[in-house]
């Protein structure tokens, strides 16, 4: 009878760490193909946004926004919630931030930023979806993550470019990208302002029907 071969138990302990690699990775490599699942927007809920004075005493918020109809933050969630299966927040008050408390002196009314919006176009802009972004960041005893949807909004430049004079110089027009937040976790404080970057945020194509 010919003896078993004893199997050396560093090489048992070296086969199940490759084996639990293995599946750390093909867990990691799912994941990222569900979130790069493409959304879909309908058309109709890229019309009829609407200007807004936020009302949050936040000062990381923003003090007016542009406001989609309630539909679209509600589908984009429904999607997102579908791949991702998380316990996610969403925004109270949804909107594309067209500039933040910190950004201006406080002698710049809410009113004054309506009225520059207007001229610049951005009561009648039709925004169109680049991308749905996706930002982790990972602290001690704490992981936070957000999702956005990066838009291509017209006028949203032409605003910032023209609050530019009255803002002061420690304003800058390209220091904020139109978004609009879709979930965090576990919630929105400290994400903005948010200036895309597209090949390191951008997870997701959007199809617009």
């Amino acid at each position: 009878m010919i003896p078993k071969r004893r199997v050396h138990p560093l090489i048992k302990v070296a086969v199940a760490i490759l084996l639990l690699a293995g599946v750390a990775l093909l867990f990691i490599r799912s994941v990222k193909d569900t979130r790069a699942e493409p959304y879909v927007v309908s058309a109709n809920h890229l019309q009829n946004w609407t200007l807004g004075i936020d009302t949050a005493a936040d000062a990381d918020g923003a003090v007016v926004s542009l406001r989609p109809p309630p539909e679209l933050p509600m589908n984009l969630f429904r999607q997102l919630f579908s791949r991702q299966m998380e316990s996610l927040g969403t925004p109270s008050q949804p909107g594309i931030p067209l500039v933040l408390r910190r950004e201006i002196p406080s002698e710049i009314s809410a009113e004054a930023l309506l009225a520059l919006a207007r001229e610049a176009g951005l009561a009648h802009a039709v925004p169109a979806p680049r991308c749905v972004g996706y930002r982790r960041v990972s602290d001690p005893g704490i992981t936070r993550q957000l999702y956005f949807m990066w838009f291509d909004v017209p006028g949203f430049d032409r605003f910032r470019q023209a609050l530019a004079p009255q803002a002061g110089p420690g304003f800058a027009p390209a220091g904020l990208s139109p978004v609009l937040m879709m979930a965090a976790q576990p919630n929105f404080t400290g994400w903005l302002p948010v200036v895309v970057d597209q090949d390191r945020d951008c997870i997701a194509v959007v199809t617009v029907e």
